[in-house]
């Protein structure tokens, strides 16, 4: 055999085996080309890579990440209001402040004289920078939403689904194209497209993993189709995900820093974790939160996963539809849930019973979710939210916890605003993102 060097840590070996291995000494090998190679990097530093430390520009930044979110939640704000905040000296606070003017992302403008003293310079953020696209993907249509840095809607479109992921590429292009035609000054400033989907993506990659609906999607690089057809950077995430950073956004969880938001679907149930006012996506950002998943009933009927008794064969839409009309001969009808819950605000004992029955069922996984996590609050979204006068007592009594409260609240927003809200969240996350520390 002969051996090259590659660097100090790395030799190439002539060799004609295949295949990755390793020897007793602890080396990796790996082959390729008719070459092996040998990788000397210790396991210590394979197991812990580059430490992210604090440094002064770092420390700035996320100063910067502070001051700008402070902006966002209390606009309009003074320089001297922001530096009662946040400890932050105010002559610090007027260097961030003045950059982040400079870039165009937040605008000055004189307050209203109150009684003596100097009139103050109240900051907003400007809503005409940092331009974005938001598009919510669900299994019959489309919708794309432009916003600026306030998350503000400035146009929406919508367009038919196609079972095809290429296909659904080629119509977002005629759609970014059609939004430049109508809007040239906004549409060639922008900065992000963020991509919501009905199913399990990584979200590092902006890879569809599965969707039961559209399964020709399945293992598609959507975002980094998009990226390379439209030019602009692009991110995808699970639809419950991207519910709950719109939540995050909203003024009644403004404060909150762990929540959960429980999406109960027409034939499934969804969730997203917000811990410590991030989004918890799993160790490889390929899921997270599948709760409807969780077995309930070890004897119970065969889920779509493959298993036996997952929770969301017991809570889905669906599930309440087929108690309420349990010999019915046709499939299940989305749009007509809401007769449903009209005939159970009118009094029908029928529609009451079937409500009643999925209550029950919801407390259970409810109360296990509360164990796990005990989270602030738990906000429930979906249609049976509409019925939550009706419910609500059944489901905080019936599993919970003993001694303890598990607070739950409904989504203020209906499904579809979530969805797209948090799809524009997405979009803008680079421009409120704080930089990693540690590992």
């Amino acid at each position: 055999m002969s051996s090259e060097k590659i660097d100090r840590n790395t030799i190439r070996i002539r060799n004609p085996l295949a295949g990755p291995h390793r020897d007793r000494s602890g080396l990796r090998l790996s082959s390729g080309r008719g070459h092996l190679s040998v990788d000397r990097t210790s396991a210590l530093e394979r197991r812990n890579p580059l430490i992210h430390t604090a440094t002064p520009s770092t420390v700035r930044e996320v100063n910067r990440s502070i001051i700008l979110n402070l902006i966002r939640r209390h606009q309009p704000i003074s320089r001297a209001e922001l530096s009662q905040r946040t400890g932050i000296f105010r002559s610090n606070i007027s260097d961030i402040v003045d950059e982040l003017v400079g870039q165009d992302l937040v605008v000055e403008k004189r307050g209203i004289a109150v009684g003596r003293g100097r009139v103050p310079t109240l900051l907003s953020l400007n809503g005409n920078s940092f331009r974005v696209l938001a598009v919510s993907v669900r299994p019959s249509e489309t919708l794309v939403a432009a916003a600026g840095l306030t998350g503000k809607i400035s146009k929406r479109v919508t367009f038919e689904t196609p079972r095809n992921p290429r296909e659904f590429v080629r119509k977002l292009l005629k759609t970014i194209a059609q939004f430049h035609e109508q809007h040239p000054g906004k549409a060639s400033g922008l900065q992000e497209i963020g991509v919501g989907v009905p199913g399990l993506v990584k979200a590092s990659a902006g890879q569809v993993l599965w969707i039961p609906a559209l399964p020709e999607y399945s293992g598609f690089e959507l975002a980094a189709e998009i990226e390379k057809r439209s030019g602009i950077s692009t991110a995808a995430d699970n639809d419950s995900n991207l519910a709950a950073l719109a939540e995050l956004w909203v003024d009644e969880t403004a404060d909150l820093s762990d929540f959960v938001v429980l999406v109960i679907g027409d034939v499934g149930v969804g969730a997203g974790i917000i811990l410590n006012r991030e989004l918890y996506r799993g160790h490889d950002t390929s899921f997270a939160a599948e709760f409807g998943h969780m077995t309930i009933d070890l004897a119970g009927a065969e889920c779509s996963c493959g298993r036996r008794g997952c929770w969301e064969l017991y809570v889905s839409d669906r599930a309440t539809w087929q108690r309420y009309l349990p010999k019915s001969p046709t499939e299940f009808d989305p749009s007509r849930f809401q007769e449903l819950l009209d005939l159970a605000h009118q009094g029908n004992q029928q529609a009451l019973g079937a409500l009643g029955e999925t209550a029950k069922y919801l407390s259970v996984g409810i109360s296990n979710i509360f164990l796990a996590l005990n989270p602030e609050v738990i906000i429930v979204a979906g249609c049976i939210a509409k019925a939550w006068d009706l419910i609500q007592n059944t489901v905080v009594r019936s599993f919970s916890p003993p001694g303890l409260n598990v607070p739950i609240r409904t989504a203020r927003p209906d499904l579809e605003q979530l969805y797209l809200r948090g799809a524009i969240r997405l979009a803008l996350r680079k421009a409120f993102a704080k930089p990693k520390l540690g590992w």
